[in-house]
């Protein structure tokens, strides 16, 4: 008859087949589609903002801006103030600091700003601002997040005269304690 060797050779062989006719009945359709994570740069899942919120940890604030035209953004130095009815909020990147100052009821809905202050670092050079518009696009009461849009133009505070103005701004995702 055959030896154990040769009978333990067959069956690993047998076994090694069944297992490559077996994968030969699948259908590839040749599309494959990712498994939603909290890493595939995609805002699905119930998700706050691309792989954030909701299941993911939470989405970290952001502020952003054209100052002048000049694209402006914030590095993660985010957060905020609230006092009574107003709130702060408060925004870095290490070179310049912006921030807005709003009085008023904390619903969605577009107001005048009450004060705004851009400040470049290297120079001390302050612009503060009493003109303008802060519209609150979400009051995120679960999460206590704000997210909205701002403009606003701003005079150096030593009353020389020069003036910048701040368009197009963003703030996601600030964190505010009620």
């Amino acid at each position: 008859m055959y030896s154990a060797a040769y009978r333990g050779y067959f069956a690993s062989f047998f076994i090694v087949f069944i297992l490559l006719l077996a994968g030969c009945n699948t259908v590839d359709t040749g599309v494959s589609q990712a498994f939603p994570n909290c890493f595939d740069l995609i805002q699905n899942q119930g998700e706050q903002g691309v792989d954030c919120g909701g299941p993911c940890l939470p989405c970290e604030g952001k502020v952003t801006a054209k100052i002048d035209g000049v694209p402006w953004e914030s590095d993660g130095q985010v957060s905020s103030s609230v006092n009574g009815n107003s709130i702060i909020i408060l925004s870095g990147n290490g070179i310049s600091n912006l921030s807005l100052i709003y009085t008023g009821p904390f619903v969605a809905g577009s107001y005048s700003l009450q004060s705004a202050l851009y400040t470049i670092n290297s120079s001390g050079t302050n612009y503060i601002s009493n003109q303008g518009s802060i519209t609150f696009t979400n009051w995120d009461a679960i999460n206590n997040q704000v997210s909205g849009t701002f403009n606003f133009m701003a005079i150096e505070s030593t009353g020389v005269g020069d003036t910048i103005l701040v368009t197009s701004g963003i703030f996601d995702f600030v964190p505010y304690q009620p």
